[in-house]
């Protein structure tokens, strides 16, 4: 007794230390072989996304259907010769095998001595038959993986070498450690949904094209969060002005999931309508904090007023291509990296500002005039910050990995991310490229538009 409580104790340590259900899946696999059996699999039902698209219903095909997604598999032979799935992959069973039985009544089934002659559905499964006479299964267990009252998947347990067939005490052992991942199982099935909508409603919200017009060539970057930290809400525009002026956008919501998704998409829209009056940078800023202070405070709760449910850093940049000048306005945000065209890179000072959604934003601008070929680079912190470096040294390192720029925005935009960002980012990273280019001449006169020329289509 004392000997598989120890187990079960090393069990809550070993299984299920992320939020990604494949590694749970995995982790499971791995404990219990040798530990319990030879060979084990972890096998999950369609309706548990493994980062991947949901398995089709494709109807019968030899009267297979596919049931399961490989979720985890491990071995005491070198290279798995027993599996003949991959992690990932769709697993096929017949209809009427004890596979689908423990998945549709979600109890265990326990066969000692296996004998596969008397299994007619293996008749239909010439495959498994195979693996099982050359691999030597003599004794099987499955385990419904069950959370919350559904049933989630099935986890298998084989014994080969180990001449022992498998007992009741065995079967109640691997229903205990089934159970222990199961609810790690079902939190890392309810993130990754709600990871995985948080992106959906996150790419409806975000554009899926942006144009500097005849002003600007611009490119961008976007890296959600991984998986541990999930999907944040930067958000980037890039929005036509008056005049062939062109504004560039790039802020952060404040937390993570499907609120802060909604947030970065009011937030959006609400920059969106105060550009369209061609507000000066600084003055739109503060209409932008006021606005969003007061929808806060309309769903604010009155027993948590610390935190603004809408707080957001941005930073918001105009450039005029007539008088070549760059007007930079931040609102908490980190400054942008401005590179000439000869490569020299520099961070302006710009006055910080106060995220937005305090109600209470007084902003600055400062101003530029910068010649054409100008890069100019604006990020969020996810970027340029993390655990092992501050964000002063990551805004650095941006700036040299832009100091040598490529003539393909594109190009130099992965140049700058793979420079910066060695691991997956713990909050969603963004990166907008803009450089600027001479406008079209009149032919006749050899100068630049004139102010009253109309607004670029």
């Amino acid at each position: 007794m004392s000997e598989r409580l120890m187990l079960l104790n090393e069990a809550s340590t070993r299984i299920g230390t992320t939020l990604d259900v494949m590694r749970t899946g995995q982790e499971l696999a791995d404990f219990v072989v040798p530990r319990l059996a030879d060979y084990t699999t972890v096998d999950l039902a369609e309706a548990v996304p493994l980062g991947e698209e949901p398995l089709a219903r494709l109807g019968m095909d030899a009267g297979r259907i596919p049931v399961f997604r490989r979720a985890g598999v491990a071995s005491i032979h070198e290279g798995i010769p027993e599996s003949l799935w991959e992690p990932g992959q769709p697993v096929y069973v017949p209809s009427a095998s004890p596979f689908t039985q423990v998945l549709t009544s979600g109890e265990s089934y326990l066969e000692p001595v296996l004998n596969p002659s008397l299994h007619s559905w293996l008749v239909s499964d010439p495959q498994r038959s195979r693996i099982i006479h050359e691999t030597g299964m003599h004794s099987v267990m499955m385990v419904a993986i069950q959370a919350r009252g559904r049933v989630l998947g099935i986890a298998v347990f084989v014994r080969t070498d180990n001449p022992d067939p498998f007992e009741r005490d065995d079967l109640l052992l691997a229903e205990e450690l089934v159970d222990r991942a199961a609810l790690s199982l079902d939190n890392a099935n309810r993130y990754t949904r709600e990871r995985a909508a948080a992106l959906a409603l996150q790419r409806d919200l975000l554009p899926s094209h942006v144009s500097g017009g005849p002003a600007l060539d611009v490119d961008y970057c976007y890296l959600p969060a991984d998986m541990e930290h999930g999907v944040g809400g930067d958000w980037y525009d890039v929005i036509p002005l008056p005049r062939d002026r062109v504004a560039l956008v790039v802020g952060d919501v404040v937390g993570h999931g499907i609120a802060a998704a909604a947030a970065m998409g009011r937030l959006r829209i609400a920059l969106h309508t105060l550009a369209d009056m061609d507000l000066p940078p600084a003055v739109l800023l503060s209409r932008l904090d006021r606005t969003v202070a007061r929808l806060a405070q309309e769903k604010a709760d009155p027993a948590d007023l610390a935190v603004p449910s809408l707080a957001a850093t941005c930073l918001y940049v105009v450039y005029d291509p007539i008088e070549r000048l760059l007007d930079v306005t931040r609102a908490g945000h980190p400054p942008p990296v401005v590179v000439d065209p000869g490569g020299q890179a520099t961070v302006p000072e710009v006055p910080a500002g106060v995220p937005i959604g305090l109600g209470v934003g007084l902003y600055e601008s400062a101003r530029m005039k910068i010649p054409d070929g100008t890069l100019i680079a604006l990020y969020t912190d996810g970027l340029v910050e993390s655990r092992s470096e501050d964000i002063e040294s990551g805004i650095h390192r941006l700036a040299a990995a832009l100091a040598h720029p490529t003539p393909v925005l594109h190009e130099l935009s992965a140049k700058a991310v793979a420079a910066v960002r060695s691991d997956p980012p713990s909050d969603d990273a963004t990166l907008l490229l803009a450089r600027t280019r001479p406008l079209p001449r009149f032919a006749d006169t050899g100068q630049r538009r004139r102010r009253d020329t109309p607004a670029h289509p």
